[in-house]
């Protein structure tokens, strides 16, 4: 029976692959899955909440469904989805700050995970476990890991979205691009900026070996998928008043994207990974080193996950409404991982050298991570949680409380405080609400 080449996977004739290692390819993103979890949940209940942490408490955890639906009617349509599954995760665990942010570690894992074996069609064993631990120790993931919002997710849905669309065009089978056609459209619903990967598959396809009517498969998928989730599209984008506090294109732009879009605040690391790059390039030229055809592809898909989404909402934000921010494009950061990976391997080529040069990585983002991350003040300098413990155990029941919500405490005005530890405040009588104090 003859095999058509694009479904052939190319993890299959990887170099490194023989029938006897069969059980690393599950057991690799299963460690990898772990050791990201642990890294990003390591402190995840001492940084304090802040306003974007207390709107997914308020509207999770202290709304019942029916409330929850009329909530999204008028603002934070674009994270629905994400509020829905933390309002079940919600009904088994406390709105704490460990527990409000563990969802996004397990979700850095799957993401961490999903590197692993989206890398590993294409290259070797090596490389792919290398891009999982780069992605698990990047410092836009590692702030992702604790914030009780869907950024965590995002990642963890564009990398396996793309993984699918991969195994779909290999395999051509009517029952994955019905599958591609649902995870596309719930991806959407978890975060609208996912729909940005699919002119990254269009690009995608460019470079993958595939039967004529693979193109005519995914165009029809993906523009149902579109047209299906235009109306929710639409309605989210009436909200955008949300996002008016994201200012203009300023000249800090390059620095935005090639700094803080992937490594928060670590300087260290950001240097590091320039070096890295550089220096992997160097080594191609001099060495004439040729890559393998699957790991050419494996770095084209990976530049345009990263420079097209990027560059959509950059153009979008100049000639539209400003809506570039750094944390936004974290759907780009699986990408990002395994192109710094392939460099690595490339200039360190065997595993313990390359282990090395992780380790190295992972120590320039040290400080960052402990310090920056993950002090008590690490969410922008916000204290809600330390004004809830001094609440906690100062006030007794049917004490006041008065909120002057004219004070500003931006983003937004101070009451929101008051959302991100409820139970801290449920005892006392807020008078600015109309509650009556003891008599």
């Amino acid at each position: 029976m003859a095999v058509s080449i694009a479904e052939v996977p190319a993890s299959a004739i990887a170099e490194d692959s023989p029938p006897g290692r069969s059980l690393s390819r599950a057991f690799d993103p299963l460690a990898v899955a772990v050791t990201a979890t642990v890294v990003s949940g390591v402190a995840a209940g001492r940084p304090s909440l802040w306003f974007d942490e207390g709107a997914t408490i308020s509207a999770s955890a202290s709304r019942s469904l029916p409330q929850l639906w009329r909530l999204l009617g008028h603002i934070d349509a674009v994270h629905g989805l994400y509020y829905l599954l933390m309002h079940g995760w919600f009904a088994m665990f406390p709105p704490t700050e460990f527990w409000s942010r563990v969802p996004s570690a397990l979700a850095v894992g799957a993401a961490a995970a999903g590197v692993v074996v989206f890398a590993r069609q294409f290259a070797t064993r090596t490389t792919a476990v290398c891009a999982g631990i780069v992605f698990a120790i990047l410092p836009r993931v590692t702030w992702a890991g604790i914030e009780a919002r869907p950024y965590a997710l995002e990642a963890a849905a564009a990398v396996w979205l793309t993984l699918l669309l991969v195994a779909s065009v290999r395999h051509n089978r009517w029952w994955l691009w019905l599958l591609y056609a649902l995870a596309l459209m719930v991806s959407i619903l978890l975060s609208i900026n996912l729909s940005l990967l699919v002119p990254v598959y269009a690009a995608t396809l460019a470079v993958l070996p595939h039967s004529k009517s693979v193109v005519r498969r995914w165009a029809v998928t993906s523009a149902a998928a579109l047209a299906i989730m235009t109306p929710f599209i639409v309605f989210a984008h009436s909200q955008v008043w949300q996002v008016k506090w994201i200012s203009t294109l300023k000249r800090s732009l390059f620095l935005d994207i090639v700094h803080r879009q992937y490594f928060d605040h670590s300087v260290p690391f950001a240097v590091l990974t320039g070096v890295v790059v550089v220096t992997a390039i160097v080594v191609r030229l001099t060495r004439r080193q040729v890559l393998p055809a699957d790991t050419r592809r494996l770095l084209t898909i990976c530049i345009a996950w990263i420079v097209i989404p990027t560059g959509v909402v950059v153009i979008y934000s100049a000639i539209g409404e400003p809506m570039y921010y750094p944390r936004y494009l974290i759907l780009t950061s699986p990408a990002a991982a395994v192109v710094l990976a392939v460099c690595i391997v490339m200039i360190a080529r065997r595993p313990w050298p390359v282990a090395a040069v992780v380790l190295v990585l992972a120590a320039a983002g040290f400080p960052n991570y402990l310090f920056t991350q993950r002090g008590p003040y690490a969410k922008e300098g916000w204290d809600y949680s330390q004004v809830a413990d001094v609440i906690s155990a100062h006030a007794k029941p049917g004490d006041c409380l008065l909120v002057d919500n004219t004070v500003g405490w931006l983003p937004g005005p101070i009451r929101a405080l008051l959302a991100t530890r409820p139970a801290a405040f449920a005892p006392l009588a807020d008078i600015g609400r109309g509650d009556q104090g003891p008599e």
